[in-house]
């Protein structure tokens, strides 16, 4: 009883523990994740304002979009110099790709998901989506009249941001799991302590009820419960007495049938 009471216990706490921990490396994890996005979207938003004052600044000129010829190169300057950028790509307002670093894209239609995407934060200076493959940042492109002729987009490899986020959820399991390992002997030695009054409470309480079953008004086990819990030394003298009552009425009832067979 003295160990599977600590252990029933340290059961508990552990379950309770765990289920603690488990939610907060969850929740740690998912901080992670959306902190390391918000980190690399700033990153490369400042690269790409860098790109877009370039050619804003040139279109101020008049020259139009499409006929900015320099752009090519810039962008493969750009693309040269971090090897997490998979693409970049300048793509009108009707979604056609005019210039990129992968000339294969050049007069293809960029996804609906991104003219749908950049459509929908025009208001806004970034736009962002999430491909398979690949994530994007791209911001718009405005004349000098402050009209969206276009936007710049930037994919990035998803290695990056799914290995770190693997990575640092791997440690943070770890982290847990030592917690939750290192704290079970630290558990079951703290119940031990703490419990240990209340198992001998207990044992004084189960040797008495032997006590009382067994008829022994002055065993040694009743006899120290009696100074500690005078309610339950009441109870036990009220059993014992109703069990001698009973044991003296059915020897009464004995000699009555002894005496009328007679």
């Amino acid at each position: 009883m003295t160990f599977g009471l600590a252990a029933r216990i340290t059961m508990a706490l552990m379950v309770i523990l765990a289920a603690g921990v488990a939610m907060t490396t969850i929740l740690s994890a998912h901080m992670f994740e959306r902190t390391l996005s918000d980190f690399l979207t700033s990153r490369f938003e400042f690269e790409l304002n860098d790109l877009r004052q370039r050619i804003e600044t040139r279109m101020d000129l008049g020259i139009e979009l499409a006929n900015l010829q320099s752009v090519p190169e810039e962008l493969e300057e750009y693309a040269h110099a971090d090897e997490q950028i998979l693409s970049i790509e300048v793509f009108d307002d009707s979604g056609i790709v005019l210039f990129s670093t992968d000339p294969s894209f050049v007069g293809d239609l960029v996804t609906e998901e991104w003219v749908t995407t950049w459509r929908a934060n025009r208001s806004r200076q970034i736009w962002s989506n999430i491909e398979h493959d690949a994530r994007v940042v791209g911001v718009p492109l405005r004349d000098n009249l402050g009209r969206d002729v276009g936007s710049l987009a930037l994919r990035y490899s998803r290695d990056l941001f799914d290995d770190n986020v693997t990575a640092q959820s791997a440690r943070l399991l770890v982290i847990g799991a030592v917690v939750v390992l290192g704290m079970t002997p630290l558990s079951i030695l703290g119940a031990m302590v703490l419990l240990r009054g209340l198992r001998s409470e207990l044992r004084d309480l189960r040797e008495s009820m032997d006590d009382v079953a067994n008829l022994r008004r002055d065993g040694p086990a009743l006899g120290r419960t009696r100074t500690d819990h005078p309610e339950f030394a009441a109870f036990a003298a009220t059993a014992l007495t109703a069990h001698e009552d009973i044991d003296t009425a059915i020897g009464e009832i004995r000699r009555l049938d002894e005496e009328e067979a007679v």
